[in-house]
């Protein structure tokens, strides 16, 4: 793989051209880098450097939210062949509504994935009542929000409220995003059982949630 591929993607994802996005995948491809490699060693990286321009104010919000647009279409083509043990784990992941961040989304939402859970993803702009019809439909009782606004993330209020009205309590509410890492209490001001601060983190709470469950079930 050219040293720059990781470079051309992110360029394709700024100039909005998914064509040429899927091209620079089939390169990398062509040049010997397996499919389950494509997600670690080339999307990873070009969405860094996307989060990375945004951070740094080299690119707008429009341009870095049209950005990840087309990086969530063509996620598909770089993700590992779905050959993975399912752990039979559920879980919900959207980010709140009014937000149009999907970033962090899209690359938590893959490793779980990887790593043998069922995700729902629910996308952007997800309303609280989103939630709560997928948690209903699924029988999921892990769910992530995310949000990148601290608007945003104080709505995340609304969505502990509705599931406690639809006798939901049970459900685990995980947050992710900028406001959660920069006030450690706002989690706790939501209703949310924790915060995920990246794909690391998400993997290790979802396990000792599901293995924190498995117990008391098996206690009952």
């Amino acid at each position: 793989m050219a040293a720059n591929d990781a470079a051309d993607l992110y360029q394709a994802f700024v100039d909005q051209d998914p064509a040429a996005a899927i091209q620079v995948v089939e390169h990398a491809r062509a040049s010997g880098v397996a499919q389950d490699q494509l997600f670690d060693v080339l999307y990873a990286p070009a969405m860094g450097l996307l989060g990375g321009a945004w951070a740094a104010a080299e690119i707008d919000e429009i341009t870095f939210t049209q950005a990840a647009v087309v990086a969530e279409q063509i996620g598909s083509f770089v993700m590992p062949p779905a050959a993975r043990r399912d752990t039979g784990v559920t879980v919900v992941v959207g980010t709140m509504h009014r937000d149009h961040h999907s970033i962090a989304r899209t690359i938590i939402a893959a490793t779980l994935k990887e790593a043998g859970h069922r995700v729902n993803d629910l996308g952007i702009d997800v309303r609280p009542a989103d939630f709560l019809e997928r948690v209903e439909e699924t029988g999921a009782r892990i769910v992530i929000v995310f949000a990148e606004l601290m608007a945003t993330a104080r709505a995340v209020a609304r969505v502990r409220e509705l599931f406690a009205t639809s006798g939901l309590d049970d459900v685990v509410i995980l947050v992710s995003g900028g406001p959660f890492a920069a006030d450690p209490t706002l989690a706790r001001e939501v209703g949310a059982n924790g915060v995920v601060p990246g794909a690391e983190s998400a993997l290790k709470l979802i396990a000792r949630v599901a293995r924190d469950r498995a117990s008391a079930e098996g206690e009952a």
